[in-house]
């Protein structure tokens, strides 16, 4: 069984769509997780829908779910005060719905709505494999690495061999229920913001997968613009035949 994993808790702070989270800001008319939710709903290999949402907007989430036609989803979760408390929602209601260990879960962004259905099977696939995966973008620009409020020559790195991280993170449903069980016991340096960071942390090697497409997460108003742009273009390509 393979799951995706829809992250929509935020409350989105920087955005200032005064109290309006941003997963539920609208485009052309439809709010832009359901973009999200439909790429995974016509993913095949894709069989079901978990989502962590914030408590107050469970049930506006589950009257968009029922209007825009989303039958994949089988639970909306409360989504914890931070990233990984979602993920642990969205985990153990998966474990206690008859989740095996086998299980792939495929974890999203609900405000990332630009990812390719090719991107989300090939996380499938390599993480059936190799029981992970994560999704990164070449950067396109020199990238300085450095704590100091001046730049050395050592700290130039290599553009080729530089990525951002983007979404998803996929792994087997047994190596995140560990990941978590490990973590509890450690105490990092660093905070763990996500799966694939405390995963390598534990001392574990993560596949990568290249994701060149315009895979933004809605942050801030210039992204909803962007986003905006983006989907008005798409939408001329699909008229006009181009």
């Amino acid at each position: 069984m393979n799951y995706a994993m829809i992250l929509a808790g935020g409350v989105g702070q920087r955005m200032r769509s005064s109290g309006r989270p941003k997963q539920f800001l609208e485009i052309f008319r439809k709010p832009i997780i359901i973009y999200t939710l439909e790429k995974f709903e016509y993913c095949q290999g894709i069989d079901r829908i978990v989502i962590a949402c914030n408590l107050g907007w469970m049930d506006y989430l589950n009257e968009l779910i029922k209007k825009y036609g989303i039958k994949k989803v089988t639970g909306v979760v409360n989504g914890g005060k931070d990233r990984q408390s979602s993920i642990k929602n969205c985990l153990s209601f998966i474990t206690h719905s008859g989740g095996q260990e086998e299980d792939i879960l495929v974890i999203h962004d609900g405000v990332r709505p630009l990812i390719e259905e090719h991107i989300i099977s090939e996380n499938i696939r390599i993480a059936q494999k190799y029981g992970s995966a994560m999704t990164v973008k070449p950067v396109i620009e020199s990238v300085v690495v450095t704590d100091h409020e001046e730049a050395s020559f050592s700290d130039f790195k290599k553009r080729d061999d530089t990525y951002s991280l983007t979404a998803p993170q996929t792994f087997r449903l047994g190596i995140l229920k560990k990941i978590f069980q490990e973590c509890n016991r450690t105490d990092a340096p660093i905070p763990l913001l996500d799966a694939a960071l405390a995963y390598t942390y534990l001392g574990n090697r993560i596949p990568i997968i290249k994701d060149n497409g315009p895979n933004i997460k809605i942050t801030t108003p210039e992204d909803y613009y962007i986003l905006k742009a983006i989907l008005e273009l798409e939408e001329s390509r699909y008229v006009f035949g181009l």
